[in-house]
């Protein structure tokens, strides 16, 4: 009868085994359940928080631009802008013609001065021209008389 005592000790051990292995899964699963429920619940309330913070982005950006993400201007402000834009506009232009202006006086300015150093340096042409034409006159003179007195002289020689 060993045998079958053993037998049954075997299936004794073996069923104390599998009992103790089913309390081990049971006591896994019963503390594992609440904490896998925990997370859902905090991944559940976690997208539920993104989700009404991206719908109240949404709402505030719609308020600022438009479907072209161009900025949409504060209510009553377009009139201003547009005279604000305007009057920039006229400033620009007169500050464009004010320079124009600027420009052509400097022009201007240049050429009168370029005008006035040609005029000297012509007035100073001029000038030698004139003083060559009388040192010429004066040579020519004085040849003139050097010639007489060699006149005289060669007749009184003779």
């Amino acid at each position: 009868m060993t045998t079958t005592e053993e037998k049954q000790e075997k299936i004794a051990l073996e069923m104390a085994a599998n009992a103790s292995k089913g309390a081990l899964v049971e006591k896994i699963v019963f503390a594992g359940v609440p904490i896998l429920f925990s997370c859902v619940v905090y991944l559940m309330n976690a997208l539920s928080n993104a989700n009404s913070e991206i719908i109240q982005l949404k709402s505030k950006i719609a308020v600022v631009v438009n479907t072209d993400n161009k900025a949409i201007p504060p209510q009553g402000t377009t009139i201003d802008m547009a005279q604000i834009r305007e009057q920039l506009n006229d400033k620009i232009d007169k500050v464009e013609r004010d320079a124009a202006l600027a420009r052509a006086a400097m022009t201007l300015d240049r050429e009168r001065s370029m005008s006035l150093v040609d005029k000297s340096r012509l007035d100073m042409a001029a000038d030698a021209a004139q003083a060559r034409a009388a040192i010429r006159f004066d040579m020519e003179k004085m040849r003139g008389e050097l010639d007489k007195r060699i006149h005289l002289l060669e007749q009184k020689v003779k």
